[in-house]
């Protein structure tokens, strides 16, 4: 293994998902010994710890607490042979690997490979927390073999992409239109569906010919919320400790609100149908939020038990104040579109027919400003929410004296002087 490198350990923090590490030992005759981890996670930087459990009545309890040490294996998107041979109970476990005849049990072809201390033991009921500090990490640069809704994802993926893509992403005249594409589960977030999403934000984002986002969904509804079915099989049939629960929704859901915060390029929602739960929130993440008139809104969460885990608690009081917000959540009722409007929730209601056209009308408007002021208001306004008044004029004051040197600035003076249609090129 390379020298430990603190960075590269960093940057590699988003690989270790749900259901894909194999730790090993040796147990006091030097025997290799090895489980699957499902709660394997990252806790700490300075120093860096990982976390895992391991069940009390496991066979191998022994080895871990007695060894002092324990490897953390991230399996590669070709392992899910390995994979299930670790997760059965079957004796040989580690036949025909190679996994050297001393040290810590290595095994190859893995995405990554982390060699940690011991460093605690926490009581967690029929489960034992370990703590270890990782000394040592490489990584061989493979895809990682993710376990979620009940199988591999890799093999979700390839299956999903032999039919219709989950998102749909189209520009045309510096405008992307990102549409979720799962009529059928009124575009319900499935794991497949919140991945896409997250890609195609990232792309809007990243591309500087771009200035305005419209997000939309296919069919009669905008977005029906989370999977039901999905989130079902995570504790009826992967049975998911709470601290598996917590990983996931950190790996899963939660990555399409931090995506949206952290966007420069402004979004627009065209809201139809059904936008419940965290199709609500999800509408609640853009800048601007349009309805049609059969547009439903709910934060429905309590009718199945369970909070936003997407950030609505937080998002939605900004929007529409704490005390719509609070009956919303607490009662879970549906409002209709006009009630949307009079909340504050949406800006406008347009007949069905003409959502679209008013969405795209909308980002015609943002986009025909120039590109770096665009995006820059976005921030301006986004960043407000967590600065003093005082922080947010030193701000303003630093990117004013950027963009007024900008030749998009000297143009959009020249054009409004000269009485004709500015051209902007993004300098």
């Amino acid at each position: 293994m390379a020298h430990f490198d603190p960075k590269t350990y960093r940057s590699a923090l988003g690989q270790f998902a749900t259901g894909v590490t194999i730790v090993t030992t040796r147990d006091a005759s030097g025997n290799a010994v090895g489980v699957t981890a499902n709660s394997f996670n990252s806790v700490s930087l300075d120093p860096p710890l990982v976390l895992w459990s391991l069940a009390r009545t496991a066979r191998s309890m022994a080895a871990f607490e007695q060894s002092g040490g324990f490897a953390v294996h991230v399996l590669a998107s070709d392992q899910d042979d390995l994979a299930n041979r670790f997760a059965s109970r079957t004796d040989d476990k580690f036949a025909g690997l190679d996994v050297g005849g001393e040290g810590l049990p290595r095994i190859d072809g893995c995405s990554a490979r982390l060699v940690c201390t011991t460093r605690h033991m926490y009581d967690g009921g029929d489960h034992v927390i370990m703590v270890g500090e990782v000394m040592d990490y490489e990584s061989e640069g493979k895809a990682p073999l993710l376990f979620h809704g009940g199988g591999y994802a890799d093999r979700i993926a390839r299956e999903a992409g032999a039919g219709t893509p989950p998102v749909l992403y189209a520009v045309e005249d510096r405008i992307a239109t990102i549409t979720l594409n799962r009529p059928e589960t009124r575009n319900a977030l499935a794991e497949e569906v919140i991945g896409a999403l997250v890609s195609a934000l990232e792309a809007a984002d990243a591309n500087l010919d771009i200035d305005c986002v419209i997000l939309t969904g296919e069919g009669p509804g905008f977005c029906s919320g989370g999977n039901i079915k999905q989130i079902k099989a995570l504790t009826a049939e992967q049975r998911m400790t709470p601290i598996e629960l917590e990983n996931w929704y950190k790996t899963q859901i939660q990555r399409i609100p931090l995506t949206m915060d952290r966007m420069s390029v402004p979004v627009i929602a065209a809201v139809r149908g059904h936008a419940i739960g965290a199709g609500c929130d999800l509408a609640c993440m853009a800048d601007i939020r349009i309805a049609a008139e059969d547009a439903v809104f709910a934060e429905s969460f309590l009718r199945v038990g369970i909070i936003p885990g997407d950030g609505g608690a937080w998002l939605l009081p900004q929007i529409v104040g704490l005390a719509k917000a609070s009956q919303m959540m607490l009662t879970g009722e549906f409002i209709d579109a006009h009630k949307a409007e009079r909340y504050g929730l949406v800006s406008e209601v347009v007949p069905a027919e003409a959502l679209m056209d008013r969405a795209r009308a909308l980002a015609h408007m943002v986009a025909q400003f120039p590109p770096s002021a665009i995006r820059k208001t976005k921030r301006l306004i986004k960043d407000a929410r967590d600065v003093s008044l005082a922080e947010h004029l030193d701000q303003a004051a630093i990117w004013q004296g950027v963009l007024q040197q900008m030749d998009d600035h000297r143009e959009a003076i020249d054009a409004i002087l000269e009485k004709r249609k500015p051209q902007f090129e993004g300098k």
